[in-house]
């Protein structure tokens, strides 16, 4: 079993059993869970019994009709009456007869003789957690696991067994002590009987929600009766009516069990981590959800990077040694350090850049937050070293696994098989040329990075000399304090824009902010409070970059000096501009946005005579924009000639009664290449500064 004996990582040394206990509030919910499902089947036999009564009656009816006089037209209303209650009946129990089948369609199923050492690996953790093997184990491309099967009614009566998801970019994150932590919490939803509560109260509220919403086959039944006679269709009206008052009843339970089904879920989510924290540590569990949004992040990236290569005919040999490099990427970006495996070491209290302070118990949502997820395992504190060696250590040949699950990606995606393959030196080098031309010098710390350089008056911080001490270097200007001050700002910001949120919200009883507990009485002191903190913050940033202005000027002379103040000042210019650019494409995009979703004539023509009115300024501004010799040139020609073509046009967008598509493709394009363009400009602008500073001190 490949080196396994040394690599499997080690239960934590001395753990109390306790831990998997079912908590108190696991109880709590199983104990509702289990009153949602009494409710619900005490109101579907009602409703059962009553549609098989109506369905009696219908059919009672009928054939007094069809009896009482005999002819085509009370033959023809009776059988309508008698088809219209057999239908009601259907409709009550046609569930049963679903089944939901899962789509394999992008996974490949893998055998123990394929992969000895990782079945193995598995079948100890099964053992370890006290559940069922797996029957079969698929791998996908994704950063992602799971147990799934194909489930209908009868499934929380039958024995299922259950099939194990791997995804290759989830191998790619994480290390062994990681891997077995995540398939120890998926083997922990089924290592005790009172999770099954849970797919029980799961298949009933499918059972809801399918009579409620996944009507469409019953409704091209209806249909199809209600097309073959006209009193056909009056018993199809009636049969509706019905129906629809089954519906009124079953959203009044829907809410009640799935309120159940999400709080239960989440319950048993902490519930599996438990498990999972039993099996492994607390710690990988910890480890392994920050390792897996950065492994997912960067599979994001990949994937559309992948999309923009497909367009000019190119494909990856392997996208994991790609995954992985853009792994390696973030942590230096974000100046985390890493292992002997090219993955990231996680410190203690380090989060995903821009995470939120705020933590929301939403009852709406199915899962825990992580942040609500780490604070569960942290109270169970269990600690095991961890075995560094990647996971890929569990496969037999993990390269030939690497390219099989590759060109399953693009096969599904029907990719040219002439395409041109770019191998990991030709990624390196595009992804970091790119990178490189559209990023700044890492000397300045992603200080600058996603924002605007601050507006101040240049003559008045040249008089004011005090503001810079003579001695301090650069190094110290931009320390890590100081250039994680923007990033700083920003994260406030979006916690302050939540507390808005909060402020309206009538469902949240509780939430935690820097890790302690509040009410949401006290969210207008704790985003007061924030909003002075943000302001100090900000401050801080606006001085610094007059600070570090003044650094380059005293350090510069004669025609040097005169070039920063003046590339300044340009950059001021058009910053100032670009703020009005994006609020003219925000404010016109917005206008046109309703024409995407339903409305009636009278609200489209009122909807496009606003986007015609915004259309008029913006027109206006792009023809000064290409008239502007040094704007202009950010744009590439076939910009030039988007906007232009838009310029010359006269679209009307709505011609009754359809959209003229292609007019709005044409818009949709010359505002995409307009903002495009000015992004462009105040980046290169920004960067011809930045590099300028550097060479006088170079």
């Amino acid at each position: 079993m490949k080196n396994l004996t040394l690599s499997y990582p080690p239960m934590p040394a001395g753990a109390d059993k306790n831990v998997v206990k079912p908590s108190k509030a696991f109880k709590n919910r199983v104990y509702l869970a289990v009153g949602a499902i009494l409710l619900f089947i005490v109101c579907y036999l009602l409703l059962f019994l009553g549609s098989l009564g109506i369905a009696i009656a219908f059919g009672y009816i009928g054939v007094a009709i069809m009896m009482a006089h005999p002819a085509f037209i009370t033959l023809a209303g009776g059988l309508a009456l008698i088809l219209s209650g057999l239908m009601l009946v259907y409709f009550v129990i046609k569930f049963i007869f679903k089944r939901t089948r899962i789509d394999n369609s992008d996974m490949i199923e893998i055998t123990a003789d394929q992969h000895p050492a990782l079945f193995d690996f598995i079948s100890k953790i099964t053992t370890e957690a006290q559940a069922p093997k797996p029957k079969r184990i698929y791998l996908s491309a994704d950063v992602n696991a799971g147990v799934f099967y194909s489930s209908s009614f009868w499934s929380m009566f039958l024995p299922v067994k259950k099939n194990l998801k791997i995804g290759l970019g989830l191998i790619n994150s994480i290390n062994l002590s990681e891997f077995k932590a995540v398939m120890a919490h998926e083997f922990g939803h089924f290592s005790q009987r009172s999770m099954k509560v849970g797919s029980y109260v799961y298949n009933f509220n499918k059972v809801i929600y399918d009579m409620l919403y996944d009507t469409d086959d019953y409704s091209k039944l209806i249909s199809g009766f209600a097309r073959v006679h006209g009193v056909f269709s009056l018993a199809a009206s009636l049969n509706i009516k019905l129906i629809q008052g089954m519906q009124y009843v079953l959203r009044k339970v829907y809410i009640v069990v799935n309120k159940a089904h999400l709080a239960l879920s989440r319950e048993m989510e902490f519930q599996a981590d438990a498990v999972a924290a039993y099996v492994s540590g607390s710690n990988h569990i910890i480890s392994s959800l920050k390792r897996i949004d950065i492994g997912q992040a960067c599979y994001d990236n990949l994937i559309n990077y992948s999309r923009t290569n497909l367009k000019q005919n190119k494909r990856a040999d392997n996208l994991y040694p790609q995954h992985l490099e853009m792994i390696k990427h973030f942590a230096g970006y974000h100046k985390i350090a890493i292992d002997d495996t090219s993955l990231p070491i996680i410190s203690n209290g380090w989060n995903f850049p821009g995470s939120s302070e705020i933590v929301i118990k939403n009852q709406w949502s199915s899962h825990p937050t992580n942040e609500e997820r780490e604070l569960n395992v942290n109270h169970i504190n269990l600690i095991t070293q961890p075995v560094t060696e990647s996971a890929w250590a569990l496969f037999e040949d993990p390269l030939k696994v690497q390219m099989q699950l590759t060109n399953h990606l693009y096969e599904i995606v029907n990719t040219d098989k002439n395409a041109e393959t770019v191998t990991l030196e030709a990624f390196k080098q595009d992804f970091y040329g790119k990178i490189s031309e559209n990023s700044f010098d890492p000397r300045y710390n992603n200080y600058f990075d996603d924002r605007l350089i601050t507006t101040f008056n240049i003559d008045e911080t040249i008089a004011n000399h005090a503001l810079i001490q003579r001695d301090i270097t650069f190094e110290e200007l931009l320390n890590a304090e100081n250039s994680s001050l923007p990033t700083r700002a920003k994260r406030m910001q979006g916690d302050i824009d939540i507390f808005d949120q909060l402020n309206t919200a009538d469902h949240i009883k509780t939430f935690d902010f820097r890790g302690s507990k509040y009410h949401p009485d006290d969210v207008y002191n704790l985003q007061a409070s924030l909003k002075e903190e943000n302001e100090a913050v900000q401050k801080r940033v606006e001085e610094l970059d007059k600070q570090l202005f003044l650094f380059f000027y005293t350090r510069s002379a004669g025609a040097e000096r005169e070039a920063l103040i003046s590339q300044y000042n340009s950059l001021f210019k058009y910053q100032q501009e670009a703020i009005t650019d994006y609020d003219m494409y925000n404010n016109i995009m917005r206008a046109l946005a309703p024409v995407y979703n339903k409305m009636t004539v009278d609200q489209i023509h009122d909807t496009l005579a606003e986007v015609y009115k915004q259309e008029r300024h913006v027109k206006n501004r792009i023809n000064e924009i290409i008239a502007d010799q040094t704007t202009r040139e950010y744009f590439n020609d076939e910009q030039i000639k988007t906007l232009e073509g838009y310029l010359a046009a006269k679209h009307t967008y709505y011609l009754e009664p359809r959209y003229d598509n292609k007019a709005l493709q044409n818009f949709n394009e010359a505002m995409d290449a307009y903002v495009s363009g000015i992004a462009k400009r105040n980046f290169e602008i920004k960067k011809s500064l930045l590099n300028f500073q550097l060479t006088l001190i170079s």
